[in-house]
């Protein structure tokens, strides 16, 4: 796989990516907060910023993941987080479009997110998952999460799930 930050010619990319997930009807996409309701330079220069600066949220990195050309997922790393958001977010946010789950492309992506943890400081990740999304609890452990602890549901009624990463 391929792994690097958005560039100002991935506005289509990241259009089409976005209509698939809408069209297999999920609402909410992680990493790209913001995007559908800014222009996307000024999108593009928060990214920019949130790597270089920071933000509310500490330090992040978004990447783009690719696997042959095809850009199959998004994944945000933040670190440097302030202690209350880390329990709230955790370290890693990933999704993959929904025409290459199931091909192992979230484990490699992982994988890479806590190299790049580790590479940036961190003895241990952070991540959650929804209760129910069965196949990203069993991404985090065959990356070796531990169960840490487990949300009341939230106003949908569902529960969120935290693993530890040991780096």
């Amino acid at each position: 796989m391929i792994f690097r930050t958005p560039t100002a010619d991935d506005k289509p990319l990241l259009d089409a990516y976005l209509l698939e997930h809408t069209e297999h009807g999920e609402r909410k996409v992680p990493g790209v907060s913001g995007y559908r309701t800014m222009d996307f330079p000024e999108w593009l220069e928060m990214i920019k910023t949130a790597s270089a600066i920071g933000n509310e949220f500490g330090r992040s990195e978004l990447f783009l993941c690719f696997e042959g050309g095809v850009l199959v997922g998004l994944m945000s790393v933040r670190y440097d987080m302030p202690a209350p958001l880390l329990e709230m977010y955790g370290n890693i946010g990933y999704n993959v479009r929904p025409s290459e789950r199931r091909k192992g492309y979230a484990t490699e992506m992982l994988r890479f997110g806590l190299a790049f943890c580790r590479e940036k400081g961190l003895d241990n990740a952070v991540l959650g998952c929804y209760r129910d999304n069965i196949a990203s609890a069993k991404t985090i452990e065959k990356c070796g999460g531990i169960l840490s602890r487990e949300t009341a549901p939230d106003s949908e009624g569902r529960v969120c799930l935290y693993y530890d990463i040991p780096l």
